[in-house]
């Protein structure tokens, strides 16, 4: 039965000539416009401009699908593809055919391309034993469809073929027109030849009323959800008519919303300006298509909130899900394209909020990542399954869940939700910080060092926008937001600073800086205050030039040792070691503070600002081209030369 599926040696030769054409084609093209990475699993590498100047990683707008499920069957031993492209363009079990499964009914999805990992990717053990691509948000013919049905319909080879003992193929579709319309045909052909049928529509998307026009509700990520139910059903031996009675539950009782903040973007098409800046549309399809209203971009909390309440509404119109306390469901949190895992679990987190916390409703499974994805759509979907009331049905559709699978684009995890809102915490041992108490009356001293640091503070908080502006153009944008953070605690926690007492200021101000501000610039002031802080035990703080000179010395030591970079290395002792060799040249020659600390300043500002011409021999700078890295300053750098900055006018303020 299988002998029509292309060879994998014949298939990986065809990589290799296509990586070859890659090379060629790539090195024939400029570069403009933005990079955009294309959302299409596997295939070949290479450059295709889209309109608007935006790039994807493909070769040619025509051959997307086909090289994508080159590459999908080339990574998983598990498939096949019928030899049949550029119409046929079907992916199958490769261990269908077998005594094992001889008994066991065969489960085909399918539909355009441009969802991955749907469909393709669901093939496996308890879920799809086959899927049906077309072209990019396109049906997939009729006649590729009947050809992936011929392809699984006899598990048990050429003997159970010929004595037509099929034991069924149930196929499993969204409500889409062309999908439907096709796998109807299909499946008319496919009884005629005496293959046992059975369809299952699935129209989960909550967006559209029910006065909305004849075509109905669309099916979107709620899909996933009857692949899977279907496919372990059909695993577990049930009949044709019993796998699509457990795929109908879940098709009837499944509700899904989407949200999106872009419109998808497809290589060789133009691309759609429809959602403004600011703009989201909600209840949107999976093709591009718009939403069923707009709305202003809001927190993912409000966002949540909203879907929740569109698949729970019961007006007249819609009413397609009802749910009451202590009732049990599962969730899918659906990335559509480019939403990222850190976004999906947040969006997750809220709406388990809702569900669990605000509803009273049980969460039995949580599924989530890209799973029903629109290409590159800026977007999330959510959907609800409710659970069956009978408590055996409830726990076997959950074990239809929870049986393994091999299907690659199925998250691995999950199980069970059985823990209460805190079971999951871990208790550790944490850092200890001393706790200290702010005077009830500021010494000369405790109300100069106040000052100083309420100072540092705002300059930094101010400056965040600036910082991370040059951050973003050098690093990975976070300079700004590490200081902003760290200034926001400090002026929360110097109401228990014990300002009177030096080196006891300057540990409480370490201990703020371990809680709040994360990354190497957190890590290296910590170093920075610790050093600070002994200097001070030990010797005092006075205004003496010599005394501070060597204090500050010995801090930006401390900071050297531990990064390990130098000056002219383009970080922040570009700032920090030229104020103070200027402070150690001030000791020598007995200026006074307050023109010692002036004459370090400028010093950190003007090396500060010669970091543009410097060549980054450390951190993340040095990844960085040098035309770029010539027209931006090194936002640590900067950063020292500000506080130093705030430090000074503050003390010149006081003195």
């Amino acid at each position: 039965m299988l002998s029509r599926l292309i060879p994998l040696a014949r298939m990986a030769r065809l990589a290799v000539s296509r990586s070859l054409e890659f090379s060629t084609r790539i090195r024939s093209r400029p570069v403009v416009g933005s990079l955009v990475v294309a959302g299409a699993v596997g295939g070949g590498i290479g450059l295709s401009y889209a309109s608007g100047g935006g790039v994807s990683f493909v070769n040619s707008p025509n051959d997307i699908v086909t090289e994508a499920i080159d590459g999908l069957v080339l990574a998983n031993p598990g498939f096949a593809r019928l030899d049949g492209y550029p119409e046929v363009k079907v992916i199958v079990r490769s261990d269908w055919v077998s005594p094992e499964n001889q008994h066991k009914v065969a489960i085909i999805s399918g539909g355009g391309a441009g969802h991955e990992p749907a469909h393709a990717g669901f093939v496996g053990r308890n879920m799809l034993t086959g899927a049906v691509s077309g072209d990019i948000f396109a049906s997939p013919s009729a006649f590729s469809i009947l050809a992936a049905i011929r392809t699984v319909a006899y598990p048990g080879g050429e003997a159970q073929k010929k004595a037509k003992k099929s034991p069924g193929v149930l196929l499993i579709i969204k409500n889409y027109t062309g999908d439907r319309i096709n796998f109807k045909i299909a499946a008319e052909r496919a009884r005629a030849e005496g293959i046992p049928i059975e369809m299952v529509v699935v129209a989960d998307d909550c967006a559209i009323p029910k006065s909305k026009g004849v075509t109905g509700r669309r099916g979107i990520a709620g899909t996933v959800l009857v692949h899977k139910v279907a496919g372990a059903a059909a695993e577990a031996g049930l009949s044709l008519k019993q796998v699509a009675a457990e795929a109908r539950k879940v098709a009837q009782n499944v509700a899904s919303i989407g949200v999106s903040a872009s419109v998808c973007s497809i290589p060789g098409r133009p691309e759609s300006s429809r959602i403004g800046q600011g703009e989201m549309e909600m209840g949107l399809g999976i093709h591009g298509e718009p939403g069923a209203e707009k709305i202003k971009t809001k927190p993912v909390k409000e966002i949540v909130s909203s879907m929740v309440s569109l698949i729970l509404d019961d007006s007249k119109d819609r009413g397609y899900m009802s749910l009451n306390p202590l009732d049990d469901v599962v969730i899918l949190v659906n990335s559509l394209g480019s939403t990222t895992p850190m976004e999906i679990s947040i969006a997750t987190s809220e709406a388990l909020n809702i569900l669990q916390n605000q509803k009273a409703i049980n969460v039995r499974r949580v599924v989530t990542g890209p799973l029903m994805t629109s290409m590159d759509m800026a977007g999330f979907s959510l959907s609800i399954l409710k659970l069956p009331k009978s408590k055996f049905e409830r726990e076997k559709l959950l074990l239809r869940l929870d049986a393994e699978t091999n299907a690659p684009g199925w998250p691995r995890g999950g199980g069970a939700l059985t823990r209460g809102p805190t079971d999951h915490l871990l208790d550790f041992e944490r850092e200890k910080f001393r706790k200290f108490l702010r005077p009830e009356v500021l010494t000369a001293n405790g109300r100069v060092a106040e000052d100083m640091i309420r100072s540092i503070a705002f300059a930094l908080k101010a400056a965040e926008p600036e910082l991370t502006a040059w951050d973003l153009k050098v690093g990975d944008g976070d300079c700004g937001e590490t200081f902003k953070l760290g200034s926001m605690a400090a002026l929360e926690d110097i109401k228990t600073y014990p300002l009177n007492d030096p080196a006891d200021t300057l540990e409480a101000i370490t201990g703020t800086v371990a809680r709040s501000m994360g990354g190497t610039s957190g890590a290296l002031y910590r170093i920075f205050l610790l050093s600070l802080c002994a200097s001070a035990r030990q010797n005092g703080v006075s205004g003496d030039t010599k005394l501070i000179s060597s204090m500050f010395s010995k801090a930006v030591e401390a900071v050297v040792i531990s990064g390990g970079a130098k000056e002219g290395d383009r970080t922040m002792l570009d700032a920090l070691i030229p104020a103070a060799r200027s402070l150690e040249h001030s000791a020598q020659n007995g200026v006074p503070l307050i023109i010692a600390l002036e004459k370090a300043v400028i010093k950190a500002e003007v090396g500060a600002e010669s970091t543009r011409s410097m060549e980054a021999r450390a951190g993340r700078s040095n990844y960085i081209p040098k035309e770029v890295l010539s027209a931006t300053p090194d936002p640590g750098s900067k950063a020292a030369a500000i506080w130093m900055r705030a430090a000074y006018e503050s003390f010149l303020h006081s003195y």
